[in-house]
């Protein structure tokens, strides 16, 4: 349930499978980049004297993960911060504050406290375009290794006389429904472009191309070949699906029950939108590069469902989760509802930002297809009971799909020495990104990577500590603790500001005060079995009183949360036939958590599943 509400929002990179787009995916955005940039908040137009703020964030500490605290920085309504992901590694995320105070201020139900730094524009914009440029070149080099292993995994399959090999998109179509008349309009919409002798020569050379990859040593790089092979595949794929009149899958059509018509104004924008697809099909046609095959794939696709849509009179979109999701399925009383009222909202933003945008349609599409697809998720959960799919980030549909290549020559010694050669650059690939994006607790976490990429942006200390009144280390004075940063922030650096954002349960206890009487407050609120402002979570381990809001009895309740949780550990022994230890292991970690509270120091508070709205707030 965290999992679906951390990453459903619009737009957001949280946990999960970041960064799953693969190169052709990324080669998409960045075709989209100038478009991106109208869509994205703060691009500094002030004059240089003009102090704009760089935020140090410290989040304090909660179960799991959470147990050593967090920091990040914040530029205007944008965060950098660093996040563990599976495989081991540690990578730069770029969230929304929106989001992240969400995720971490309300379903954490984490304090935030921000210290704010004054800079001019212009070492405001030099501190935000480095932190822009390293997650670009943290995506590159991740699309490297997908790329590569999507290569070995197309070599292999070759190699080992598949009649059918799996390529991106193409699991869009349907390809036992033929005949469909529009597929036939788009083809000679390009034939128009083309001329028909184009439009066969370039069919007939990508024959030619793709018998020469697979047969002949020294018409290509071996460090090239498997991706010039997929590139071909998926050409040829697409003049298969054009000439036959392929129609989409049926489950990779997205629309939603409640959605409005398409008013009149709206199906002529819809149609404007269609020729532009269709045109940007044919250009890509004519000018094909790598990476560029599937976007020649998915604008196909959406000339279909644009199509669709303005035959049926209903919005429709595509699908936009690609195989990297991860299906979540949701417990007996989760209340998935104030999720769905808050994915509505982005659903019927994004659906006016789409028909409000004339210069970047494209970009304004792919958050419809975002807004609506998550949607469609949590909706299906509601009233179906169905597993919900996460997958964080503005979505591209890459459905994967089978195409055959049966009867095409091949030369497998060739392919075989094809695919030694990346399995060697692979493993070279694999090392080099273990070590840059490695998780240690001391030497690479998210405090020391966080202000590493901080000094980072400036050519040497003496110039940072210029540029931003200040200076720290990331491996000095205890610097790889959260919390030790940022009090050290505060103490080297001219901080104008400090802002503590209390946690959920705390902000909403101190608005019962004003109302009831503070004895009743303090006594029924102070624990888990009588408090209104909370439900005991399996996730937040067994305890009985909470101890973030008391700092004097602090050890006393702390202890009464020893004994709970050893009492729910101790039946934990009686049920483990059934639960498989389950009760025995949340008593241990229940244990764990109660034993700094004997000293005076909290890291448990307890959490939410879900958030009915995002708190306004600086």
């Amino acid at each position: 349930m965290h999992a679906i509400s951390e990453a459903a929002g619009q737009g957001m990179v949280t946990k999960g499978l970041y960064l799953s787009a693969g190169p052709a995916r990324f080669y998409l955005l960045f075709l989209l980049l100038p478009a991106i940039c109208l869509f994205l908040p703060g691009w500094i137009q002030a004059d240089e004297t003009t102090p704009v703020f760089l935020d140090f964030i410290y989040v304090n500490a909660n179960t799991g993960e959470a147990a050593g605290g967090h920091v990040a920085v914040r530029m205007e309504s944008t965060i950098f911060h660093y996040q563990f992901f599976p495989q081991g590694r540690f990578l730069l995320v770029r969230d929304s504050w929106s989001h992240f105070r969400y995720v971490y201020n309300e379903l954490n139900n984490r304090s935030i406290f921000i210290a704010r730094l004054p800079l001019t524009s212009r070492v405001y914009r030099r501190v935000r375009n480095h932190f822009t440029g390293l997650l670009i070149e943290q995506q590159q080099n991740l699309d490297r290794l997908r790329n590569g292993r999507e290569q070995l995994y197309l070599i292999e399959q070759l190699v080992d006389g598949s009649d059918q090999v799996e390529l991106p998109v193409i699991g869009l179509f349907d390809k036992n429904r033929v005949g469909n008349p529009t597929m036939g309009s788009l083809q000679q919409m390009v034939l128009q472009q083309l001329g028909p002798a184009g439009y066969a020569a370039k069919f007939k050379r990508i024959g030619q191309s793709l018998t020469s990859c697979l047969t002949e040593p020294g018409v290509i790089r071996w460090s090239s070949r498997a991706a010039e092979i997929e590139r071909l595949l998926l050409e040829r794929e697409f003049f298969q699906l054009v000439q036959e009149g392929a129609s989409l899958s049926r489950d990779s059509v997205v629309g939603l029950a409640a959605d409005p018509d398409l008013s009149p104004d709206e199906k002529i924008i819809l149609t404007q939108y269609r020729k532009k697809l269709a045109e940007s099909v044919a250009d890509l046609l004519q000018a094909i590069h790598p990476g560029q095959t599937e976007a020649l794939l998915l604008q196909t696709a959406r000339y279909l469902v644009v199509s669709r849509s303005l035959a049926t009179g209903r919005l429709l979109t595509l699908d936009p989760f690609s195989s990297a999701a991860v299906t979540v399925f949701p417990k007996p009383g989760d209340n998935l509802q104030p999720l769905a009222d808050r994915l509505l909202q982005d659903a019927v933003r994004a659906r006016i930002n789409f028909f409000q945008e004339s210069e970047h349609p494209d970009i304004a599409y792919a958050l419809l297809e975002t807004a609506m697809g998550r949607l469609d998720e949590v909706e299906g959960a509601i009233l179906f009971g169905r597993p919900v799919r996460v997958e964080p980030g503005i979505l591209l549909p890459d459905r994967r799909g089978r195409v055959s290549v049966q009867g095409i020559p091949k030369n497998l010694s060739l392919l075989s020495r094809t695919m030694a050669s990346i399995k060697t650059s692979q493993h070279r690939l694999q090392l080099l990104v273990g070590r840059q994006y490695e998780y240690n607790l001391i030497r690479h976490n998210c405090a020391t990577e966080l202000i590493q990429a901080v000094n980072t942006a400036f050519p040497d200390p003496e110039t940072g500590r210029r540029e931003l009144g200040g200076w720290l280390e990331p491996g000095n004075d205890l610097n790889f603790i959260p919390h030790r940063l940022f009090s050290r922030v505060n103490s080297h650096f001219p901080v104008m500001e400090t802002v503590r954002l209390p946690s959920r349960r705390l902000r909403n206890l101190a608005a019962l005060y004003p109302n009831e009487k503070d004895l009743t407050v303090r006594l029924r609120e102070s624990n888990t079995l009588s408090s209104t402002l909370y439900t005991p979570r399996i996730q937040d381990t067994p305890f009985l009183f909470f101890t973030d809001d008391s700092l004097v009895l602090r050890p006393v309740y702390g202890l009464a949360n020893l004994c709970w949780a050893a009492l729910h550990g101790a039946t934990g022994i009686i049920s483990l036939p059934v639960d498989g230890g389950e009760r025995l292991h949340q008593g241990i970690r229940g244990m764990f958590y109660s034993l700094p509270e004997l000293v005076f120091n909290n890291i448990r508070k307890g959490t939410y599943g879900v958030a009915d709205i995002v708190p306004s707030g600086p």
